[in-house]
């Protein structure tokens, strides 16, 4: 096989961070960023590509930090425009909950990085000059706010020596510098007051543009003064950027005018504006920003969905996240409420509902393409399964009408019914395990939801202790004696982690539904799919928190899913319209925090 070497004349390097490229020589260069799991390329040009989506949608919020290590804090969430003290970190795949700021506020501004940002002004119902510093899981209120109350405003700089500028209703020219402990009002105010406006830089090398109402004015800071320099493309308020002086920065999104929502994307190189082809795909107005001209990041919004889309921005360096679904082969035989079970290449796929009939029918996948095998003995619907694609048993299901308890194995070729069935009989539960070692946890017995949990040792099931909310319809992962179950009908976000002996609630969700799926073990579980309405969304769960990731490109629920974490199967299910066939593969990575050594291939 030919090699990239022998095509391009370079390696695929493997590498810990992205490197830093002065020269057109270094265009076609391809390396392995092993810190957030993407393969990337650097080619002369910029471009937004998806991340990860916040947990939380909101928006009129406040940014710190950069691509690979982003902080969003406060805003009002969505949908209720609910004030918040929220906060989230970015790892450059996915979003994870933090430590909540002391004052919920929005139309706040926030500057410095992941693990020490500012969070300054803005509006409890009430404008404020509140401030308050992060340490990377906590935030400690600052003993003196802002001189000039205000909110939003905009702000520059690092925690310890910080720049906050202009604000909105009423419109402010104040500047005010912060040395980590107090702030201090300046002489040199800017010579436009407004709000909603973009702010990057230093305390002594900043920029401000944009703003209330629907301006393009740029100003540039040089320590002591504010100068009035060559004004934007497209004027706009409520818009985002990133930058690191006043000499290099980015804008992005905003408000033109009226209900009119921008995604226009504009860099600056010290004099002018340059225009960027192509803007935001998520075109959106009170979004945070934060990184530097050539690799940003945007997130959130308000008042016009997604409030929870995050986009990437790359100048000249262009992500292929090894994180996503890809099509897989189609199922023979189209159904939802499936057993799976088995690998990504190796899976085994039984009963089903095809929209009129509950079905026997049995498929194995190779990783290509499904091949029909004996079908089952008991044709049923939302049984669950457990071991491998030679090595399975299924229990329970909608026999129509009514609960089964039936107990089914798999050898490679055919079913054996054991004599001895689940103790109470259901379907719509949770399966996980092997086939001589399974757990049957939750489920639906006409018209009662069950808590119930049995263990079976591969010829008996046993009763152990219950689940602590009694579910049905919901996702599964683990083995026998370390369980994750997560969702519920009606739509829920709850989780519970079981050890063997008894279940314990974790944290949830980040998004509540229904007719999940999930793979993995109870430590790196992944969760996909549900209602309503019928969703593709994915989230990871690493044993404490969940993550969201990439979504599938068929959303659905009733589907079934086996593999791991990061090599899982969504097969069948059900779109809201139409049961489908549609089989995705999931290809993903974990992110790892801490350094690694600098390799290459």
């Amino acid at each position: 096989m030919t090699t990239y070497n022998e095509i391009a004349g370079r390696r695929v390097n493997f590498l810990s961070s992205d490197p830093t490229y002065v020269d057109t020589n270094s265009d076609g260069q391809v390396w392995y960023n092993s810190t957030t799991a993407t393969l990337k390329s650097w080619l002369p040009t910029g471009a937004w590509s998806a991340g990860g989506s916040l947990n939380t949608s909101r928006g009129n919020w406040a940014g710190a930090g950069i691509q690979s290590a982003a902080l969003g804090f406060g805003g009002y969430t969505l949908p209720g425009n609910t004030l918040s003290s929220a906060t989230e970190a970015y790892n450059g795949i996915a979003w994870t909950n933090g430590g909540n700021m002391n004052t919920a506020r929005r139309g706040l501004a926030g500057c410095g990085t992941q693990s020490a940002a500012l969070a300054v002004g803005g509006t409890t119902g009430s404008t404020t000059g509140v401030t308050e510093k992060y340490n990377g899981t906590a935030w400690t209120s600052n003993p003196t706010g802002l001189n000039t109350v205000r909110r939003d405003l905009a702000a520059a700089g690092i925690q310890t020596a910080a720049l906050a500028f202009g604000a909105d209703n009423p419109p402010s020219n104040v500047t005010e510098s912060y040395n980590g402990t107090s702030w201090t009002s300046l002489p040199g105010n800017m010579n436009t007051a407004r709000g909603t406006s973009g702010g990057v830089g230093s305390q002594t090398s900043a920029l401000i543009f944009g703003g209330n109402p629907y301006t393009a004015i740029t100003e540039s800071w040089n320590g002591s003064a504010w100068t009035s320099v060559n004004s934007m493309n497209t004027a706009r308020q409520r818009l985002a950027g990133a930058g690191t002086s006043n000499l290099s920065a980015l804008a992005f999104g905003g408000k033109t005018s009226g209900p009119t929502f921008s995604g226009a994307t504009e860099s600056w190189n010290g004099t002018s504006w340059t225009s960027n082809p192509t803007g935001l795909a998520t075109a959106r107005s009170y979004l945070a920003g934060c990184g530097t001209q050539a690799n940003a990041l945007a997130y959130g919004s308000w008042n016009q969905p997604p409030g929870s889309a995050t986009e990437e921005w790359n100048f000249g360096v262009y992500s292929y996240s090894a994180a996503a679904w890809a099509s897989g082969g189609n199922m023979g035989t189209t159904a939802g409420y499936r057993a799976s079970t088995g690998t990504q290449t190796a899976a085994l796929a039984s009963g089903g509902y095809t929209g009129t009939v509950k079905t026997a029918n049995t498929e194995t996948y190779n990783g290509t393409s499904w091949s029909p095998v004996s079908s089952m003995n008991t044709a049923r619907y939302g049984a669950a399964g457990a071991g491998t694609q030679t090595a399975t048993v299924v229990f329970g299901g909608n026999i129509q009408p009514g609960a089964s308890a039936a107990t089914e194995s798999w050898n490679g070729s055919a079913w054996t019914s054991n004599p001895t069935g689940l103790n109470t009989a259901r379907f719509q539960m949770g399966g996980c395990g092997l086939q001589t070692a399974a757990l049957a946890f939750g489920g639906f017995i006409q018209p009662t939801v069950s808590a119930a949990t049995e263990s079976y040792n591969g010829s008996t099931w046993t009763t152990v202790n219950s689940m602590n909310t009694a579910r049905r319809d919901f996702g599964s992962a683990g083995t026998q004696t370390a369980a994750l179950a997560f969702g519920n009908l009606p739509a829920s976000a709850v989780t519970e982690s079981w050890n063997g002996t008894s279940w314990t609630a974790v944290n949830s969700l980040n998004t509540s539904r229904s007719s999940i799926a999930g793979a993995g073990i109870q430590t790196a579980a992944l969760a996909f799919g549900g209602f309503p309405p019928a969703s593709g969304a994915t989230e990871q769960y690493n044993g404490t928190t969940w993550s969201n990731l990439p979504s599938m490109s068929t959303a659905r629920g009733y589907l079934s899913g086996a593999g791991t974490q990061t090599a899982a199967l969504a097969v069948g299910g059900y779109t809201g319209t139409a049961y489908v066939a549609t089989v995705e593969e999931w290809t993903g990575e974990v992110a790892t925090a801490g350094s690694k050594t600098l390799t290459t291939s």
